[in-house]
């Protein structure tokens, strides 16, 4: 057989005691081991490759998974550099945050942004377990301001109930203005005049 100066060059010329690592072969080269192990098995005395073949599986799908966790860590890096680029913006704009606490402390100013038009809306507010007001409303599709300055200072929950089931299409929110923005753990934080730092899906409305 005729063997070409470019067949020449592609030999891979290997060491007496090498052994290709299970994780470096190929689907065709694993393949084909598979099959001549099956070819030159003893039918009277069978081994079972099962276990060999589940161990092979798994060094690939730990190769798989491993290559895919520091692609995906790659990617959140560059979008939170992206993301954060694109913030400066943000600087000095208000929006409305989701909130999960009223604090009278803050500010005595509230939104309800609601997706739709409701009657006989009830705030209902606590400290603690105990009900300490209940506003009662009218809300309209959109952003409605709640003023709660007749509060005492303090943090309370909250519900927003319509004939004393809880709406879960609307949100209450605060007002604020965005002084800084940073990126903590992956995520990006804003940080609010107020003096508060809040993550930026806490958004709920722009504008407006």
């Amino acid at each position: 057989m005729d063997i070409t100066q470019g067949q020449v060059n592609n030999v891979r010329v290997l060491p007496r005691d090498y052994v290709q690592s299970v994780d470096e072969l190929s689907p065709n080269d694993f393949l084909k081991i598979y099959l001549e192990t099956l070819r030159y098995q003893d039918p009277f005395n069978q081994t079972d490759i099962s276990k060999s073949l589940d161990d092979m599986l798994k060094i690939h799908q730990i190769k798989y998974f491993s290559n895919m966790e520091e692609f995906l860590n790659k990617l959140q890096t560059w979008m939170n550099q992206i993301t954060f680029l694109n913030t400066a913006n943000l600087l000095g704009k208000e929006f409305v945050f989701k909130t999960d606490v009223i604090d009278t402390i803050s500010r005595d100013k509230y939104y309800i942004l609601s997706d739709g038009d409701y009657e006989n809306v009830t705030l209902r507010i606590y400290d603690g377990d105990t009900v300490i007001r209940e506003v009662n409303l009218n809300l309209s599709r959109g952003l409605n301001e709640i003023d709660l300055s007749d509060l005492p200072e303090g943090q309370y929950s909250y519900e927003i109930l319509k004939d004393g089931v809880p709406l879960n299409n609307v949100v209450l929110g605060f007002k604020d203005r965005v002084k800084a923005v940073g990126i903590i753990n992956g995520e990006l934080i804003l940080e609010l005049e107020s003096g508060i730092d809040v993550p930026s899906d806490k958004i709920v409305y722009v504008g407006g």
